[in-house]
């Protein structure tokens, strides 16, 4: 668990609606004055040995694509309410700060997804979802270029374990653990009761070709409209999210925290 690289420099993005007059900002950069450390606000720089996310969950998603391409590990302190992907609540926060800059911590690193649908960042940490409008439409399904299924519903999500507990999970999908190597695709209420998620490999591949123009989300963020006869293929990324933990908590028992379990 203990880590010996040097830390030189550190970024901090933070949520002006979660910390309005900057408190919590500032007890973090009173923590880390005189420390002989450069400390970066607002933006990632290449060079930063992590960042720090002040925050909730919706804060870790913004930040997690473009740090996963940079390869920057993310320490969240929650300030949010729910607080999956952040590693402590606020009360804890400067003590994981503490921990990782004694080298103290463990780098969890998570599957993320991405997509053919246009250029940019297109890597989700949760999940892509083709739909989602409110509107019954028609999608086939493939996996690996085999046929899986047509399906009547709003929307299809495909999720990663850490996204299992976002939308998947309130689309009626299994939860799955944060390390395993699967991706989960479910039905958005879908018209016939005999459709069901299904649990795939990491390293399959999906296409959904829509019958009617269907938006694109990425992480929740519209990305466009796939056209009525396009498709769009999720994969695997090769980039991955890596999280700073300081405390062996079980999944399990941030589950039953949540109330989920």
């Amino acid at each position: 668990m203990r880590q010996s690289k040097k830390i030189e420099e550190i970024c901090i993005i933070f949520n002006v609606h979660k910390d309005p007059d900057l408190d919590y900002l500032s007890s973090v950069l009173d923590f880390l004055k005189g420390r002989d450390i450069n400390v970066s606000l607002g933006n990632l720089r290449p060079q930063a040995n992590f960042c720090i996310i002040l925050g909730g969950d919706g804060t870790m998603l913004r930040v997690a694509h473009k740090a996963a391409v940079l390869n920057i590990p993310m320490l969240g302190i929650n300030l949010g309410n729910l607080g999956f992907l952040t590693d402590v609540d606020k009360q804890f926060g400067i003590t994981a700060l503490e921990k990782v800059l004694q080298g103290d911590y463990i780098e969890d690193k998570r599957l993320m997804l991405e997509t053919d649908f246009s250029s940019g960042y297109n890597i989700a940490l949760n999940e892509i979802c083709v739909g989602s409008t409110g509107q019954l439409k028609t999608f086939s399904v493939y996996v690996n270029d085999q046929h899986m299924d047509v399906i009547r519903a709003d929307g299809i999500v495909v999720a990663t374990p850490t996204g299992s507990t976002a939308y998947n999970l309130s689309a009626g999908g299994p939860i799955l653990v944060p390390g395993g190597h699967m991706m989960v695709i479910t039905p958005i209420c879908p018209h016939s009761l005999s459709s069901r998620p299904w649990v795939i490999s990491a390293d399959d591949e999906v296409r959904i070709i829509t019958r009617q123009d269907s938006p694109l989300y990425l992480d929740g963020e519209n990305l466009g409209i796939i056209k009525s006869g396009d498709s769009v293929l999720v994969k695997k990324s090769p980039h991955r999210a890596t999280i700073i933990k300081t405390a062996p908590i079980h999944f399990y028992a941030v589950l039953r925290k949540k109330k989920i379990l």
